[in-house]
């Protein structure tokens, strides 16, 4: 039982979570962009994995002459072929996809192979549960 309540506590004190968002590990090491995932939206089909993923930044960006601080955005990973694409997404202007949308985009994009750097391998992984 002490194991299990220690086991417990190091898992609560090493996992960001904020409603329902997990951090993910390898975001930004100035903490300027922390990326986060919904795993409980995670869907398997044919080895395609449908993840809610939100990046949230540290200062205002602009696109479109539009501030935001966060972009929700559904992607789809395939964990046989390594690719992803993104489904849609949405620009916030506050963090963890809050406020107001200022942009929006539903017209899924074209797979891309997964950057084989430490991040994207390391997202792959977690999404895959390769």
């Amino acid at each position: 039982m002490k194991k299990l309540l220690i086991t417990l506590t190091f898992t609560l004190i090493s996992t960001n979570t904020i409603a329902g968002w997990t951090e993910f590990s390898s975001s930004s090491s100035d903490a300027s962009v922390k990326t986060y995932y919904n795993q409980a939206s995670a869907r398997n089909k044919d080895h395609v994995m449908r993840v809610w993923q939100t990046k949230d930044y540290a200062t205002p960006q602009t696109i479109d002459n539009k501030t935001y601080l966060s972009v929700k955005s559904l992607l789809e990973v395939n964990c046989k072929t390594k690719m992803l694409r993104t489904m849609a997404y949405t620009h916030y202007n506050q963090n963890i996809g809050r406020g107001e949308s200022v942009l929006k985009n539903s017209n899924p994009a074209e797979w891309k192979y997964i950057a084989p750097d430490i991040t994207g391998e390391a997202m792959r992984k977690l999404y895959c549960g390769q």
